[in-house]
């Protein structure tokens, strides 16, 4: 197996489709209007630099590894048991299918909510109270934000919007 600065390359694959389809997200984000890509565009430029830091902490390197403790303590030493069973991780991408899910049909206001209280109170094991204050605060700066600062209308989803 070919190895670049000491890791073997297929283990840059994801960082690099991820590039590619960033690079595509933004070209086709800048052929929208100006307010339609007031959202898509400091987005997707804030993905390169997040990628590069990705690319790098995937080196061997004396810079890679320690960009790797810095930004993720909680990696596991090579060679290690997984800490995660599988079955938890299924959870976690079901959990966002999920979200994902809801969006479209139930819209940005009520599935970010759900999401936020459902992943603390029964991912978390945070208590109800918690839960439901950081899901109502994470609503209510949504809000603020989307509809009155930015003035963008949220998606209202399929089942709530007017066809």
């Amino acid at each position: 197996m070919k190895r670049v600065l000491g890791t073997p390359a297929v283990e840059y694959l994801p960082a690099l489709v991820m590039l590619a389809v960033t690079i595509a997200y933004l070209t086709i984000a800048y052929t929208y209007t100006p307010q339609a890509r007031l959202f898509p565009v400091p987005v997707g430029w804030l993905m390169l630099p997040l990628l590069a830091l990705d690319l790098v902490s995937r080196t061997k390197t004396p810079v890679g590894e320690s960009l790797t403790r810095l930004l993720n303590p909680a990696a596991e030493v090579e060679g290690a048991e997984p800490r995660f069973p599988l079955l938890q991780q299924l959870s976690a991408v079901l959990w966002v299918a999920f979200f994902t899910a809801a969006l479209v049909l139930i819209g940005i206001m009520y599935a970010v909510p759900l999401y936020v209280f459902g992943s603390m109170r029964f991912h978390g094991r945070k208590s109800y109270r918690t839960s439901l204050i950081a899901a109502a605060s994470v609503t209510v700066f949504t809000w603020l934000l989307f509809a009155f600062a930015l003035q963008v209308e949220l998606y209202p989803g399929a089942l709530f919007s007017d066809f």
